[in-house]
């Protein structure tokens, strides 16, 4: 029997090593000295867990339209969704899912329902701003096309704003957002990609009419474990894998990867050799091409992140969020999330993490570090006495370097490239995350890459 190499520390790899286990195979998996789960391992701090920023996850109830994981292509944007109750279905196997409060957004001083991920248009209702012109839906342009029309490879996410949106709707409820989460405009980055800087694109005849008063758009859920913290999947399976005796982990830092002798070869710090000759690999795409010594992609344009995790004593709390969007640019902060009011649980005290555009921040609050700016914005969002110095528990202050990543034509086109010459040297290697390209390492995406590897490395 083969043994399959797995190389890196994604959620995708550390679900195939879980599903190939579950199936009685063998398993080498090699972290490279990470933490397995990645991003969506979340962090421990002072006690608790929490999620890096918002984490929510997304189930499609219905039926998968395909059940064949071979066919799941990284090329077609939200590709997952094909195999959505697949997904869904193993989520419901692994924790006990509860639907989160309606998410909303804080738009020129008032807080209403969220229509940048949530589809909640009855917002617009009576909006005193024009809508989009008629747009046919067999122009290229129609959002509906934003997967395959070719006109979708170069357009802005501008440009299809004012086509699919109207100008004056973009303008006065996406635009803020836009600027203060990425620090460009709208013509920065690509349409087809728009769920990158989180906002919509829907089409013009759904926006014309629930400006009519007539909303087409059931609200889009989101889901959260039972204690809040999405990071308790990646625990659960780290978990299953400790007591599995057909897994062998391997915590150590990776020196070299050769194809030798018909079979993958790794060497860990150390000295020992792992061997395989199936392999999956997990890493970023810097990480990769480094180990193989390919020419990893050029970064293009990207935003810096920095991150305030804190505890906020629930008798304080004036205003519950469960996710708040900022789009009020009299905030820096984008968002906030209360991970015990989104699991619908309220402890003495609650995890909330508030994330902000780091230059942002330091715009706007340019006599104060970025642990007291934020720890204001907290208080203020939350409406915090003020007068209670012990209410706000910051516990961590985190700035993260260019942690988004743009969707501009060079940095896909790019990618592309990179990764396609990336694919010929693994030799057929399983691919995950930001190796197969741009857009394709949601936590979906990575759930479908997992089983998709164990339906392949286990011949099934």
């Amino acid at each position: 029997m083969k043994v399959p190499l797995l190389i890196g520390n994604n959620f995708a790899v550390l679900v195939g090593a879980y599903e190939l286990a579950r199936r009685g195979i063998r398993v080498n998996l090699l972290t490279d000295n990470k933490p397995l789960g990645g991003h969506f391992a979340g962090i421990h701090i002072g006690g608790r867990d929490f999620d890096v920023g918002m984490v929510m996850l997304e189930k499609r109830m219905q039926d998968s339209s395909s059940s064949d994981l071979r066919t799941y292509g990284a090329s077609m944007r939200n590709d997952w969704t094909r195999f959505g109750g697949m997904a869904a279905r193993w989520l419901d196997e692994q924790e006990n899912l509860r639907r989160v409060p309606t998410p909303t957004c804080l738009v020129r001083g008032r807080i209403v329902p969220d229509y940048l991920i949530s589809n909640r248009l009855d917002v617009f209702v009576g909006g005193d701003v024009s809508g989009p012109a008629p747009l046919s839906c067999d122009d290229e342009h129609h959002a509906s096309h934003k997967t395959t029309s070719t006109a979708y490879d170069a357009l802005s996410y501008a440009e299809a704003a004012k086509l699919n949106h109207g100008e004056a709707l973009h303008a006065r409820f996406i635009e803020p957002y836009i600027r203060k989460s990425l620090g460009v405009t709208s013509n920065s980055f690509l349409a087809r990609y728009h769920r990158a800087a989180w906002v919509p694109l829907y089409y013009p005849e759904t926006l014309s009419g629930a400006l009519a008063g007539e909303p087409t758009l059931a609200e889009y859920p989101f889901w959260t474990t039972h204690n809040g913290f999405v990071g308790q999947l990646v625990k659960n399976l780290l978990g299953e894998l400790e007591n599995q005796t057909n897994v062998t982990l391997v915590d150590r830092t990776v020196i070299s990867l050769q194809w030798e002798g018909g079979q993958w070869n790794a060497a860990v710090d150390g000295g020992e050799m792992w061997s395989g000759e199936q392999l999956a690999l997990g890493l970023t795409p810097a990480r990769a091409h480094a180990l193989l010594g390919t020419t990893p992609p050029v970064h293009g344009l990207s935003a810096s992140v920095t991150l305030l995790f804190a505890i906020v004593r629930a008798n304080a709390i004036g205003r519950a969020h469960g996710c708040l969007m900022v789009v009020d640019e009299d905030y820096a902060a984008y968002r906030l999330t209360d991970q015990d009011t989104l699991a619908g649980i309220n402890p003495e005290w609650h995890r909330v993490v508030v994330e902000v555009r780091t230059e942002q921040l330091a715009k706007q609050y340019p006599q104060l570090d970025a642990e007291a700016a934020l720890e204001k914005e907290l208080r203020l969002l939350m409406a915090v006495d003020s007068e209670d110095g012990n209410a706000v528990q910051v516990l961590k202050c985190i700035a993260v370097p260019n942690a988004l990543g743009l969707p501009t034509v060079s940095v896909v086109t790019e990618l592309r490239s990179a990764n396609a010459s990336f694919s010929e040297v693994t030799r057929g290697a399983a691919l995950t995350g930001g190796l197969l390209g741009y857009g394709v390492s949601s936590f979906n995406d990575q759930l479908i890459q997992g089983l998709k590897i164990a339906e392949e490395f286990s011949g099934r």
